[in-house]
């Protein structure tokens, strides 16, 4: 293989780079050589390994800078050192696909890509990923600073699966909000159906405070963002305060959520039913 001929030196016209604000997901199978930072990159991959919901994130950190690299993708491990002259391993291969999307390390050294599952690449053609696969993934991209002028990041193995069991407000999201969290007194204290903070009530009772925070915008804090809006975690606030806040800080403060903001995200993303 030869890098070189296979990532032409131009500069992209937009940014290709995309995020999740998702949790992390998948394993670390193989650990990448030393780049010419001086250190391995550090890959990782984020969003859902439910195949329905479509939202895999992969990203890398730790690259040489402003350096192009494509991600490729198999559904065998291998272990090739120093493929075409490489720096790196080579850790996957059999039905090899490359993943045409040209990214590039820019100056933090960093790249993401948001997958479609729908359309993996092998050597033959595309296919859709399905539950109970094993999808292994590896950055492979240009190190011009080092011999050889390439180099691969560590790879990442995901096992994905079929929609999660049905999930409800009553049963798995509100005892989350009414359970104490680590360092923190229980989300229902500060936000008490009597005194609730920010115009945010979670009433005594999972019915009424369904009725509080599902499509219902918020008070002076936040104003007029919707707690929850259904099918779409990323706009509500209330998983926002949960995992990555765009308004003031995550919560609960001072401390950690007890619960766990996957249930909290696939709740919203199967339309926050009761």
């Amino acid at each position: 293989m030869n890098l070189r001929n296979a990532l032409p030196a131009f500069a992209l016209a937009g940014s290709l780079l995309a995020t999740s604000a998702s949790a992390q997901i998948g394993t670390i199978f193989c650990a990448g050589q030393p780049n010419s930072t001086g250190s391995a990159s550090v890959m990782s991959a984020s969003g859902s390994t439910n195949v329905s919901q479509n939202d895999v994130t992969l990203s890398v950190d730790g690259l040489p800078a402003n350096q192009f690299g494509l991600f490729i993708t198999s559904q065998t491990p291998i272990l090739a050192p120093n493929p075409g002259g490489s720096n790196g391993d080579l850790c996957i291969g059999g039905s090899l696909g490359r993943i045409t999307t040209l990214v590039n390390s820019g100056s933090t050294g960093d790249v993401s890509l948001a997958l479609d599952l729908t359309g993996i690449p092998n050597s033959n053609a595309l296919y859709a990923v399905a539950p109970g696969d094993t999808v292994y993934f590896q950055l492979w991209h240009r190190d011009t600073a080092a011999p050889g002028f390439s180099n691969f990041s560590p790879g990442i193995q995901i096992a994905f699966d079929a929609a999660p069991p049905s999930i409800s407000f009553a049963t798995d999201i509100y005892p989350m909000l009414t359970q104490a969290n680590i360092n923190a007194p229980r989300c229902n204290a500060c936000h008490g159906p009597s005194f609730g903070t920010c115009g945010f009530g979670i009433a005594n009772d999972a019915a009424t405070a369904y009725a509080e925070i599902v499509s219902a915008p918020s008070g002076f804090c936040c104003a007029n963002q919707i707690y929850v809006i259904p099918g779409d975690p990323g706009n509500s606030l209330l998983y926002q305060k949960l995992t990555n806040p765009a308004c003031g800080g995550r919560m609960p403060q001072g401390g950690t959520f007890a619960g766990d903001t996957n249930v909290v995200r696939d709740w919203i993303l199967a339309g926050a039913p009761f």
